[in-house]
């Protein structure tokens, strides 16, 4: 078996070649000790943001029903997680559940059947 340096300096340390190799290029004390105000971004930022915070509340004012519909992977399964405890604990609104799509049926992403399902929930 033969291999391909894809990088090599002698001058860097390992860690400096592997997050060049992989195109990291920031400060690789920052990369490596993360801190959440290094990286914070306003969440406004995101496309609409407001609408969906002002949908949010709207449906606890009419106490709906919410329904967190997360990803399979870790970070979906985190993240909506997350934003569920959030929801129940700290806002002490408890009419909300999550749903996750079935990995080996649907793949990826929210699909139509998936919209139907929740408006029958």
């Amino acid at each position: 078996m033969t291999y391909k340096i894809l990088y090599e300096n002698p001058d860097e340390s390992l860690i400096q070649r592997i997050l060049k190799v992989k195109n990291i290029d920031c400060d690789i004390q920052d990369f490596l000790n993360p801190t959440m105000h290094a990286y914070w971004t306003d969440p406004y930022l995101l496309s609409d943001m407001m609408l969906a915070v002002d949908r949010i509340i709207d449906a606890m004012k009419r106490k709906e029903k919410i329904m967190i519909f997360g990803d399979y992977d870790v970070d979906g399964v985190t993240s909506s997680y997350m934003l569920y405890t959030f929801i129940r604990k700290y806002i002490k609104y408890n009419n909300i559940s999550i749903e996750y799509p079935n990995r080996f049926k649907d793949g990826y992403g929210i699909k139509t059947h998936h919209i139907d399902m929740i408006k029958e929930k």
